[in-house]
């Protein structure tokens, strides 16, 4: 699948709004992200904005530093901004009485300096952890499947191999107490238990829920209580 729609929402205070009218009995997620107008330097207080609003409502909060779709997002992966956003964010945490977990999503796409600089940050820290990875906006990877032309980010299968690379090589520096959330091609049972034998502690889907449909949760489910039962 091909994604490039960004972050499109009518913002953090409309967002509010309607979590304030929701009965909480479920696991929330939230993905806070810039405004495709904020310029870099300015990209922190957008997080901070979003999570200040938000975080009261959510269990884990996703800082996406890693959409191909916001202008200059990616350019976030560097030790400089991720210890800043950090250190931000965690200290909003700590002033707070609202305590949810905190990840920082990674694209597949970095080098392996950079993947280390952010690991070195998030050891260092006070954040729990990682989700690894976002969709690829790999020129090689997009020409092959004939969407070199076209903007946004390969999810799916075709990024199963290059998200469970990135995964092995982050469960290898990531300190051990850290949360890793593996996500990226993960279509039935077998894919999902790879990610869970290479480190990953949590799975993510998006794209193979919208193919499989919601079975497939059933499916892995039922599965995992089975293994489970006759381990």
């Amino acid at each position: 699948m091909l994604n490039s729609l960004g972050f499109p929402n009518q913002g953090a205070q409309v967002i509010r709004k309607r979590l304030m009218r929701l009965q909480k009995d479920y696991c929330l997620g939230i993905n806070i992200g810039p405004n495709k107008s904020t310029t870099p330097e300015n990209m922190h207080k957008d997080y901070l904005n979003c999570y200040e609003k938000l975080s009261e409502f959510a269990d884990f909060i996703t800082i996406n530093i890693s959409s191909p779709n916001t202008p200059d997002l990616r350019k976030l992966h560097n030790e400089e901004f991720v210890i800043k956003i950090i250190d931000e964010i965690t200290k909003s945490r700590d002033e707070s009485k609202f305590k949810p977990k905190i990840f920082i999503k990674i694209s597949p796409d970095e080098s392996e300096k950079e993947y280390i600089d952010i690991i070195s940050a998030v050891n260092k820290s006070k954040i729990d952890g990682l989700i690894v990875s976002n969709t690829s906006n790999n020129k090689k990877l997009k020409s092959i499947l004939n969407v070199a032309n076209k903007d946004g980010g390969i999810s799916g299968k075709a990024i199963k191999e290059k998200s469970n690379k990135i995964l092995k090589f982050v469960k290898s520096k990531l300190d051990k107490k850290k949360i890793i959330v593996a996500v990226g091609g993960v279509f039935d049972v077998d894919s999902y238990y790879e990610k869970l034998d290479l480190g990953a502690d949590l799975v993510q889907m998006y794209t193979g829920f919208i193919y499989e449909g919601p079975n497939l949760i059933k499916r892995i489910v039922k599965n995992d209580n089975q293994k489970s039962s006759n381990s």
